[in-house]
């Protein structure tokens, strides 16, 4: 996808892309990235800011961009609806146009510092993006930690939800086709759920690893973080008996050739391959809805730092299991009410 997008860009952004893929950003980062180019040029073409189309815009055309034209872009991106999605009509959210800004002001940052023409100069003398002030999502993190608690598992609702899976989910199911289904990927399934649950990593962390990076006697997993750096996550020994047993059926259950080193697996016409995300997104959506109500793996990310965070009242250590950088991602978590404090809130006026 990241290549049939980049047919549709200048060369600089191939530039771009080509740096940026060694280091700090992953390739679905950068795809995202991509089309967030792809709707600035074409927008700028539209207004007839430029007049290239855009897999011919020059670096004159770049230079020539104005403060005021970046600004207007982003009003735009303020004010008109979302086409093509299930919410067309609404306006976009303030964090996809964030990401518009964050994408567009990497790329600037690039062009003004990390490139040279064969003068040896930038190939814009202007990082104009430098003026441009982020968007505002307008909720403070104990509203945003309000609307995450309702989506995530609490206390032992982690614990209730894969022993669901384990022992009741099937009883729901009226049909000898999904049963089938269902009992064949059991095993991988109760597996991607215990290690959601029991590390707090990322989808594309978990769809990316290998055999080797589940260290089951040492309870440890290595993955690949954001910006492409290797790290080790402790893996809770609660949920370790279902990540066992899905490492003694993996074999078994979907007989990879010796060359298919990915940890989960699906099958795809009788041949295994490398799990797909919508597929984990998909599976983890089906039985959070038949459980309590529809969830995405990020939100049994959220789950872990939660959990974590009241256990261990430290956000250093929530950032260091779930792979930040810094405390500022993770404190959200110190929002969110657990059910010592509302026990609090509500004695605060009583003898």
């Amino acid at each position: 996808r990241l290549e049939l997008e980049l047919q549709t860009l200048p060369f600089f952004v191939h530039e771009y892309v080509q740096k940026k893929s060694i280091v700090p950003y992953s390739v679905t980062t950068l795809y995202e990235y991509s089309k967030e180019f792809r709707r600035f040029f074409d927008w700028l073409k539209h207004e007839s800011l430029i007049f290239s189309d855009t897999a011919s815009i020059t670096l004159e055309e770049m230079n020539h961009l104005t403060y005021e034209d970046v600004e207007l872009y982003k009003g735009y991106l303020l004010s008109s609806p979302r086409l093509g999605t299930s919410s067309d009509g609404r306006l976009r959210s303030h964090v996809s146009i964030q990401r518009s800004i964050t994408a567009l002001k990497s790329l600037f940052q690039f062009l003004a510092t990390q490139t040279e023409n064969q003068d040896g100069k930038p190939y814009i003398q202007q990082n104009i993006m430098l003026k441009i002030d982020n968007v505002k999502t307008g909720r403070t993190l104990q509203d945003r930690s309000r609307a995450i608690e309702k989506k995530i598992l609490i206390g032992d609702e982690s614990l209730e939800f894969i022993e669901f899976i384990d022992t009741s989910y099937e009883n729901l199911l009226t049909s000898h086709q999904a049963k089938y289904a269902f009992k064949r990927n059991k095993t991988r399934d109760l597996a991607i759920i215990a290690l959601f649950l029991g590390t707090g990593i990322r989808l594309s962390e978990l769809v990316n690893m290998n055999v080797s990076d589940l260290d089951i006697s040492n309870m440890e997993a290595t993955v690949i973080r954001k910006g492409g750096f290797k790290d080790t996550t402790m893996i809770s020994s609660v949920f370790m008996e279902y990540i066992s047993e899905y490492a003694k059926e993996r074999h078994t259950l979907y007989h990879p050739e010796r060359t298919q080193k990915s940890l989960f697996l699906s099958l795809y016409r009788g041949k295994a391959q490398q799990i797909d995300q919508s597929t984990v997104e998909k599976l983890v959506a089906k039985y959070s809805s038949a459980f309590k109500t529809r969830i995405t793996p990020h939100k049994l990310r959220h789950t872990v730092g939660t959990q974590l965070y009241k256990k261990t009242n430290s956000l250093l250590t929530v950032s260091h299991q779930l792979g930040q950088t810094g405390t500022s991602a993770t404190a959200l978590y110190t929002h969110l009410v657990d059910e010592e404090k509302r026990e609090a809130i509500n004695d605060l006026w009583t003898n």
